[in-house]
């Protein structure tokens, strides 16, 4: 940025010392032109002022060859800044394109090696998925194994008449019930895996039957005469206890306080005979009726 300012500012300068060399060189024409007017024009003058009007028109002539060396060497010497500028920044130019160049093969390679990792990527996942997939076909395949092992040996006995045909139905359906329950459960969930991450399972899904409604119900989630399953208040309360605003708890109603500290005087309080109160047997039901 500092160069651009550098440039507009040099310009006009440039422009204005030349422009000042050449009025200066018209200034000087002009004056030797009035000398020689006066040469011709005046016939009366020695030769002493006709000599000293020839030295000064040398003189402005020498001048005016000097601004004209002085003009060309000045715009010799900005040609030649110029065309060394344009030479820098021709050079800046293919440095800057070789840099770009060099850019563009760093992208295209990094490029390369991103799609050469994904690729490594996709067959780690395609491999780990037919992997998971394979075990549990081999998970499968055992239990039809395990099914058929025992019925086979079953099916042996029964051919040499070691075990009975009642018994051996029984044992074969119970074996195949249990086999089919598994191989169900197995199979199930084989046929229900996703087909990209085989760890997961694809659940049906219908966007169609997904409830639109934004409604929302604004009724009063305090209001007691909704059953929520919950209480408020009193109605949390058991009978004999009432609700303390104060502590936020259900306590003892001083009724039932004085019913209980009267059974405390009465029953479970032993006295001995002659001094307070008579002992009582809790284990006798008059003991509690007073």
């Amino acid at each position: 940025m500092s160069e651009l300012i550098s440039d507009k500012t040099t310009m006009p300068t440039i422009q204005d010392n030349n422009e000042q060399i050449l009025n200066d060189i018209q200034s000087l024409q002009q004056m030797e032109q009035q000398l020689f007017n006066n040469l011709e024009s005046n016939v009366n003058l020695k030769p002493d002022e006709q000599q000293k009007i020839v030295e000064k028109m040398n003189q402005l002539s020498n001048m005016r060859i000097n601004l004209y060396q002085t003009l060309s060497g000045v715009n010799n010497y900005y040609e030649n800044a110029l065309n060394s500028s344009i030479g820098t920044l021709k050079e800046q130019e293919v440095a800057i394109r070789i840099v770009e160049n060099e850019l563009n093969r760093a992208k295209n390679r990094l490029q390369l090696l991103e799609e050469e990792k994904n690729n490594k990527i996709r067959l780690v996942e395609i491999n780990t998925y037919f992997g998971d997939k394979y075990a549990e076909h081999t998970q499968l395949m055992k239990i039809i194994i395990y099914i058929l092992v025992p019925v086979i040996i079953l099916a042996v006995l029964n051919n040499k008449g070691i075990l009975p045909n009642f018994i051996y139905y029984i044992l074969v359906i119970i074996i195949s019930l249990i086999g089919a329950y598994f191989f169900w459960r197995r199979f199930a969930s084989i046929i229900m895996r996703d087909n990209m991450n085989y760890n997961e399972y694809a659940w049906s899904f219908d966007p169609n039957r997904v409830s639109t409604d934004t409604s929302i119900d604004y009724s009063d989630p305090w209001n007691t005469t909704i059953n929520f399953g919950t209480c408020v208040g009193d109605a949390c309360c058991a009978e004999g206890l009432v609700y303390d605003n104060t502590i936020n708890q259900c306590v003892l109603d001083s009724g039932a306080n004085k019913t209980i500290e009267s059974m405390v005087n009465n029953v479970l309080t032993k006295q001995q005979p002659g001094k307070f109160k008579n002992d009582y047997d809790l284990k006798q039901p008059s003991a509690f009726n007073g």
